[in-house]
Order: C-alpha cells, then sequence, then structure tokens
C-alpha cells in the first residue's frame, strides 16, 4: 500500500495552552488519520505538483514561446 506524509492541521495552542502549537506529522499508509497529540485530523501533504499546476505551467510555457516567436517574426521584418 502506498505511504504518504501526514501533517496535523490544528492551528494555535493546544492542551489547554500548554503547548503553543502542534506540528506533528509523520508517514502513514493512505487513509483517514487522526492526531496521536491532539486529536484533530491528518492532512496528507502533497509531495510535488498537482495536475492543475502541472498543466498551468505548460500553458505558460507554450504562452511564452508563442509571444517570443511573434517577437521575432515582427523584428525581423
Amino acid at each position: 500500500m502506498a505511504q504518504f506524509l501526514y501533517r496535523c492541521t490544528t492551528e494555535g495552542a493546544i492542551n489547554n495552552n500548554l503547548k503553543p502549537s502542534c506540528d506533528f506529522e509523520m508517514v502513514f499508509d493512505e487513509g483517514s488519520h487522526h492526531c496521536p497529540i491532539c486529536g484533530q485530523e491528518l492532512l496528507r501533504v502533497s509531495d510535488g505538483l498537482t495536475i492543475s499546476e502541472v498543466l498551468r505551467l505548460g500553458q505558460q510555457r507554450a504562452d511564452k514561446q508563442k509571444l517570443q516567436d511573434q517577437t521575432k517574426g515582427t523584428t525581423k521584418k
């Protein structure tokens, strides 16, 4: 089974303000997990770009290349 890094989603102080924040993170098998320190649901951390980010970057590169090609074409005339 695939394993992923999970991080606690709690913001701010926990345990009656005895701990300033919960910075728990650990690698678990894929699934639903809760923080052993504060009980909050753990969030799976991305280990790379999302599909939408890859597509957006590709479109930006294509647009930039197209603009450069158009600029080169107008300066040669």
